[in-house]
């Protein structure tokens, strides 16, 4: 009974401190943009082809089947609750994986109950906690990550029951797998492989040949699942399509690794995912410290303690991949400090029973208020959000449900107010100006952009306004609605010479200037 009335407590945790997210239909841009592109899926657009954006394919498709249940708005609600059991299911993962932990150690009996054993519980009331410990465009969005960690740690559970004593084949194609499901919500997932190769190399370092076997089925698994996906890719005809915009992410992640930026950015970003879960790196630290620098005859017989170390280690090199170190990016590595931390955590319940508690309430309960008081909170914090409600009256005024809108700019929450069609086949204007987020060339009106444009983005915007014909075309650099002042239409003669020939001016909403396509 105890068993499950844990169980029931921390989905209670996990549905309060998420609760915000059940009200507000769109959480941040991220969102936007997936909801956006998963619309016009839905319409009939095909991914990578007609509409674009340079994340991998699984988001979009949650996003678009939600929506295809509920609607535009409702569809994002109903994303939101599976996005809480995603992380309810995830914390359950990682529970089942402490308890392994402990049993590799001799501290628990094989035979003991997984979900209710108090360390498998700790590990998941952390990763249910710390994973709110942020702003709510970062900690209770929809955002990749957290769908994410529902199959990489699922690789983790199966991989540590098929990798000992003995190799279970079918169990480590099926790690394999699970990353590679991974993988298509977030490439960074495939840290996971070389963490899987190093530690079956070293447990079977006696017998090359196992190794080696156990190497190609994880593998396998996983481009099982890789070469599935390019296949339903290549019968929809937009496999070129994708490798196109999968190599912009190699663009993106150069660009935000200018030494001259990222030390800077590391500080402050870094300080923001810490110190409200202080308690849980405190913790990991403190445990990843002991099995590194501890007694060697200490170290667990399958030396999964030095793997969950190993896992700490590739989570935090995944979060740092473009030295943009947005919050949500530390899910990946939340998770396995959970599992390291839940020991000591489980001890401080008994002897510092309030200092646990504070730790975490204090922090959990901060960051559930700044959800629920967000616009005043952002306009304390100096960046308040743009009126994209008033934008999204005027554009209902001037077109109709099935008019296309273009929206100049990096604006994609406009696109879900408005609910209009895309007039173009992008959903933000960053391929076309070369800004990247986080870094100067957002920050800085000084910064040159240029050498991010993809200049083949001109020409599939060219083609989009003579094919599409949008009937609105609304420019957000008068305003510097997301830092788009730098960037106004007369910087690029091609867009010039077209809003000249085919638009006029129809007035200004909200720092927005509003064009409306002349009459053929």
């Amino acid at each position: 009974m105890a068993k499950y009335r844990g169980i029931l407590l921390l989905l209670t945790a996990c549905l309060v401190l998420r609760a915000v997210a059940l009200v507000r239909p769109c959480l941040s841009d991220d969102e936007a943009t997936y909801c956006v592109v998963g619309r016009e899926m839905l319409g009939g657009r095909v991914l990578y082809r007609d509409v674009v954006d340079h994340k991998p394919p699984l988001i979009y498709l949650t996003y678009a089947a939600t929506q295809a249940l509920g609607g535009p708005v409702g569809g994002m609600r109903l994303l939101h609750l599976v996005s809480i059991l995603v992380v309810f299911a995830t914390a359950l993962l990682l529970g089942r994986v402490a308890r392994r932990l402990a049993v590799d150690r001799g501290e628990v009996d094989r035979g003991e109950a997984g979900s209710g054993n108090p360390e498998a519980l700790a590990a998941a009331f952390l990763y249910v906690v710390f994973t709110t410990t942020l702003f709510d465009f970062d900690s209770l969005a929809a955002n990749c990550e957290l769908f994410m960690m529902l199959p990489l740690t699922g690789s983790v559970l199966v991989y540590l029951r098929s990798a000992l004593p003995e190799m279970a084949r079918a169990g480590l194609v099926a790690a394999g797998a699970l990353v590679g499901l991974a993988m298509l919500y977030k490439y960074q997932a495939g840290v996971q492989l070389p963490l899987f190769f190093l530690h079956l190399a070293w447990i079977h370092r006696r017998r090359p040949g196992r190794v080696l076997q156990g190497w190609l089925l994880l593998g396998g698994g996983t481009l099982l699942v890789i070469g599935a996906c390019l296949g339903v890719m290549h019968l929809a005809g937009d496999l070129q399509d994708a490798w196109f915009w999968f190599r912009f992410n190699f663009a993106y992640i150069r660009e935000g690794l200018q030494l001259s930026e990222v030390a800077g950015r590391a500080v402050g970003r870094l300080s923001y995912a810490i110190i409200p879960a202080l308690l849980l790196w405190w913790l990991g630290a403190r445990a990843v410290a002991r099995t590194l620098f501890g007694r060697t005859e200490l170290a667990s017989p399958g030396r999964l303690d030095h793997f969950s170390a190993g896992w700490i280690l590739v989570s935090a090199l995944a979060t740092t991949v473009g030295g943009r170190f947005f919050g949500h990016y530390f899910y990946q590595v939340v998770a396995p400090l959970a599992v390291v931390a839940a020991p000591g955590a489980r001890r401080l319940w008994v002897s510092r029973r309030a200092l646990l508690l504070g730790a975490t309430a204090v922090p959990a309960g901060a960051f559930l208020l700044a959800g629920v008081f967000h616009g005043p909170v952002m306009a304390a914090g100096g960046q308040p959000d743009p009126d994209y409600a008033a934008m999204a009256a005027f554009v209902d005024a001037h077109s109709g449900p099935g008019d296309r809108l273009v929206i100049w700019g990096n604006a994609p929450v406009l696109y879900f107010e408005a609910d209009r069609p895309l007039g173009s086949r992008f959903v933000f204007s960053n391929y076309l100006t070369g800004l990247s987020p986080a870094t100067r060339t957002q920050s800085d009106p000084r910064a040159d952009s240029s050498a991010n444009v993809v200049g083949e983005s001109w020409d599939m915007l060219e083609r989009d306004l003579e094919d599409r014909r949008p009937r609105l075309f609304v420019d957000t650099s008068p305003g510097n609605i997301a830092s788009y002042g730098k960037f106004p239409p007369a910087k690029y003669p091609r867009l010039e010479a077209i809003l000249e020939r085919d638009y006029v001016s129809i007035g200004q909403i909200a720092g927005a200037q509003v064009l409306e396509l002349r009459a053929r």
